[in-house]
Order: structure tokens, then sequence, then C-alpha cells
């Protein structure tokens, strides 16, 4: 019996990594049937966190205003980063969008939107360290070197190919540190605010908030790395790419992105 389970549970995890459902569902598809689904981490604030049931956050807000601009209702699963990635490389979801890096990492198995958001790594460390005084990145590069740092990081992030290196992020790595991951930032943070670990590499706007509502820690002024967020459908499918880019030309051209932008950023002052 325990064979038989066994043999089940990895014919199912076979299943969702092959996809049950061997095509994805174009622009027309997904009009046709009513429905876009979509998927997320919400743990990513200001770009998608949830209050209640509520999804919240930059990402929701276009995202919804997607399915709007289709004209069909939307259905968002709040799921692992890495996990959301892998739905709709498997047509498990319709898209994803998560504060999503476009690189040619992922465009191996992925198709993505134009860019819709420049954003930008930065380290967070306690605000009793020395690093706070650091002006330049390759000061503070030398230094979580030097110390041995232990660094944290949302896990399947470009923090973490960026601590780790990663040939084709073209990361070299953090010389003589250790990458720690977390399920979200948040923890990562808070691990940081505790004492287990000595800095955090995450995106900019997440960042301020964290140290907002997170006492002890600091952001260093210094950007490490600039990348742009788009959102990500199953590799090949064109059709749904183009409906995404226009969408996203026209937010950007009428100023709707601009006012979502507005709504949140307030938050990380």
């Amino acid at each position: 019996m325990k064979l038989m389970k066994a043999l089940l549970l990895f014919l199912g995890s076979l299943c969702f990594l092959t996809s049950c459902s061997s095509k994805f569902q174009t622009v027309e598809d997904i009009q046709k049937k009513g429905k876009i689904i979509v998927t997320t981490n919400a743990e990513f604030a200001p770009f998608e966190y949830k209050e209640g049931t509520e999804f919240l956050g930059i990402d929701m807000d276009f995202i919804k205003s997607y399915a709007a601009y289709l004209k069909v209702d939307i259905t968002i699963q709040d799921i692992d980063f890495d996990a959301a990635l892998l739905s709709v490389s498997a047509n498990k979801s319709d898209l994803a969008i998560a504060g999503i890096t476009k690189n040619a990492k992922r465009e191996k198995t992925l198709s993505f939107s134009d860019s819709y958001y420049t954003a930008s790594q930065v380290v967070i460390v306690s605000s009793t360290s020395s690093l706070t005084s650091l002006s330049t990145q390759e000061e503070i590069l030398n230094a979580l070197s030097s110390s041995k740092a232990k660094i944290g990081c949302q896990r399947g992030t470009t923090g973490q190919y960026y601590i780790e290196g990663d040939k084709d992020w073209e990361f070299e790595g953090i010389k003589d540190t250790t990458c720690i991951t977390y399920d979200t930032g948040a923890l990562a943070v808070t691990a940081l605010a505790n004492g287990q670990i000595d800095a955090v590499i995450i995106d900019e706007a997440p960042a301020k908030l964290y140290c907002n509502k997170i006492s002890g820690v600091e952001v260093i002024d210094v950007v490490l790395t600039e990348e742009e967020y788009a959102i990500a459908v199953a590799k090949g499918n064109d059709s749904l790419v183009a409906s995404l880019n226009a969408f996203i030309a026209q937010c950007k051209q009428d100023g709707s992105f601009e006012a979502i932008i507005n709504k949140y950023y307030g938050q990380t002052a």
C-alpha cells in the first residue's frame, strides 16, 4: 500500500511538471473562456500582498486592470515564487506577475511581456553595522566578503543569484559569503533583526517597507544592480505577449500605471 501511494504521488508530481494540460491558453482562448488565471507570491509589498483575502499592490492592481481590459474575470493564486513560474510553464495558469525579472535564464522556459517597471537591488543591514557608512558598491561587497557575511534573501529571486553568482544572470557572486534563503523577504529581514544573519539583499521598494516596519535595520543607499520587471507567460504564447504589450504601452501612455505607482509608493517613504 505504501509503495502504491508513493507511486501515485510520483505520478502526480510528474503530471504537474510536464503538464497534464498540454497547450497554453491564447488571449483568444482566455476571452472565450471569460477568465484569466494568475499566479503570484503575495509576500512582496508594495507589489503584491494580502489584507485578509484581498490581493493588493502595484502588480495586483495592474493585473486586475488587465483583466478588465480583456473583459474577463480573474482568479489569483498565491503560491511560492518558484512555483508561480512553474505553474505558468506547466500551463496550470495563464500568467505570473510577482516582481519577476526578465532575463536569458528564465526566457529558456518562459516568454515575457515588455518591461513595465525598473527595479534595483539594495542591501539591508543592522542599524548598528559599520556598513551603513559605506557609499559605493565596491566598498559594500568588499566589506561583506572580508567579514564572511551570512546574507539573506528570498528564495528564487535576483538577490539569491546575485549573492551566489550565476552565469546566466552575469553575476559573479559575493566571494567568501554564505547565502541563506527564506520563503519571503520579510522572514529574511526578521532574521537580520534577530541577529541570525549579517545582511539581506532585496529589491529597493520592499526593502524600504520592511525597514519601516521592522526596527533595528536600515537600507544602505547604494544600488547594486538594476533589472526590468515583466509578466511571465507560457513559452511561445505570442498572442498573450502581444496583448500584454499593447496593454502596458497604453497604461504608460495614458498615465494609469503611474497612478497605480503613486497610490502605493507613498507607503515606502
